[in-house]
């Protein structure tokens, strides 16, 4: 698990190093409207790995189960039925995929003609590659974590390396086309040998004949994992894809561009709880209620002090980030960032509430609420986009959570905790709310009145920004009960570096 967790953050940082380099060199080289419809083609492609029902992403799990019941991979002699059985249904699933990519890209709309043929060959390689996606998952599911995101890595780098030197040479998005599909199958043959010989007789020699009620149970249980990707979809994907409908494909990139920072911040938000996942689940079988919501509301107020960090540091920064980045034609507004940020506020409470209803047991109830909140989303954004612009886009994701993630979650993890719905919001809140206010009032106001010019003196605001937050909500959180958790392992800190101390002494 550690092994899985230090490559997945490698390769984030690989991302993040890398695409601060690569945005601005696909803008130069392909132009802000053909790298828009770029953009608004991804997140299309998104939409098609519905099509499996949650199939094979139920794949990892029920993988971990059969071989926790026989203690190993290599004493169960279900797995490569379970193998084959889900092969076998996504296999039968493979003309849908093909009619609905077809019908994807018949019905582009004529403004965005010059995506057709880039958009043809991803969609190809997916339907191509749609069976395939069982072997990751089985990797996944496998436990091995370092090869399997090692890889990820290592494809990551060959298809970078081939579509930057495409691009290079003039290829502009078909550049970007073909090295997708690198990706979709450049290690296929190292993942089936990789499962052939580290973990042999989990490969099926033949695929079993399709029993309906196995089938069934799969898609039962796939269905609610397909109503959640839906939901994410709509909450995180859709504004893309309705900028780039009504505003057109060009202004997709300085929304995207301003985004980028409170996005790739912001998401650590969703590492954590997913971290915290299984003790929240310990917790709520083990533990009194009071106990739980100790934890909770200790947990709440540790992602909501980064999460405010984030913001004031951000809303200072991002003008001159952008900037630097891309140029200042980029830059989406003061506006916008500001709406972005108060919009991954909101997002950040939202995602504590709906891991703990998810954790305590109301996995159906968090489907659909996750469902009606994407759907309100795309409505708000679809109909603010036209009268507010970009930054009436990212609200729709603020009113979906406002209007309905937040008022549910609420009220379901209230009745769990045998406390009132105020209480639960004050103990959340309070304490954090009204320095964050200040605070951000506080920041707000500086970005509105300078901007950094330069890296040093950039690092310089950051640094000061921090400090200054820091300094006052550290007493806050201390008396609060995250300071139960605190103070222990600085306690221990505090141990270990002492005895470092002593050891190195002459």
């Amino acid at each position: 698990m550690l092994g899985g967790m230090v490559m997945t953050y490698g390769y984030q940082a690989l991302l993040i190093v890398f695409g601060i380099w690569l945005t601005p060199f696909y803008l130069r080289h392909i132009g802000q409207h053909d790298y828009g419809l770029w953009l608004v083609g991804t997140q299309l492609l998104t939409y098609l790995t519905l099509t499996d029902f949650g199939v094979v992403a139920l794949l990892p799990l029920e993988t971990a189960y059969a071989t926790g019941r026989a203690g190993g991979a290599q004493k169960t002699d279900g797995l490569a039925q379970l193998v084959g059985q889900t092969t076998r249904i996504v296999l039968c699933q493979l003309p849908i995929v093909a009619i609905l990519a077809a019908g994807m890209w018949w019905t582009i709309p004529a403004e965005w003609r010059g995506l057709q043929g880039p958009l043809a060959i991803i969609l190809a390689a997916f339907v191509l590659g749609f069976p395939l996606r069982v072997l990751p998952a089985l990797l996944q599911g496998l436990q091995d974590l370092t090869f399997a995101n090692g890889l990820q890595i290592a494809s990551w780098a060959i298809t970078t390396g081939s579509t930057v030197l495409m691009v290079m040479q003039g290829w502009n998005l078909y550049a970007l086309a073909v090295g997708w599909l690198l990706s979709q199958f450049i290690f296929v043959p190292v993942c089936v040998y990789r499962l052939l010989t580290r973990f042999p007789g989990v490969l099926p020699k033949r695929l079993p004949p399709m029993v309906w009620s196995a089938t069934r149970e799969t898609l039962g249980k796939g269905f609610w994992v397909s109503v959640s990707q839906v939901a994410t979809l709509l909450m995180g994907n859709t504004d893309l894809l309705i900028i780039g409908r009504i505003l057109g494909p060009a202004a997709v990139v300085p929304y995207s561009c301003t985004g980028k920072l409170p996005g790739v911040l912001g998401n650590q938000a969703t590492i954590v709880m997913h971290t915290a996942t299984p003790a929240l689940c310990e917790l709520k079988t083990g533990e009194s209620r009071g106990r739980v919501f100790q934890a909770l509301i200790a947990l709440n107020h540790g992602l909501l002090t980064f999460s405010g960090l984030v913001f004031c540091i951000v809303i200072v920064m991002n003008h001159w980030f952008v900037n630097w980045w891309v140029s200042a034609r980029q830059y989406g507004g003061f506006a916008l960032t500001l709406v972005v940020l108060i919009a991954m506020v909101i997002r950040h409470w939202t995602t504590v509430t709906a891991y703990t209803v998810f954790c305590f047991g109301h996995q159906r109830r968090i489907s659909l609420t996750n469902l009606a909140d994407g759907l309100v989303t795309a409505g708000c954004c679809a109909a603010l986009v036209l009268p507010f612009g970009l930054a009436g886009a990212a609200a729709g994701s603020a009113l979906g959570a406002c209007l309905i993630s937040l008022p549910f979650n609420l009220h379901v993890i209230a009745r769990d905790v045998e406390v009132s719905t105020r209480r639960l919001i004050r103990d959340m809140l309070l304490s954090w709310g009204w320095r964050f206010a200040l605070l951000a009032a506080g920041a707000t106001w500086i970005a509105r009145e300078w901007s950094p010019n330069s890296f040093p003196v950039a690092v310089l605001a950051s640094a000061a920004v921090a400090a200054v937050y820091i300094a006052v909500m550290l007493p806050s959180v201390l008396r609060s009960p995250m300071g139960a958790y605190i103070r222990p392992l600085w306690a221990s800190f505090r141990t270990r570096f002492s005895t470092l101390q002593v050891r190195l002494s002459p």
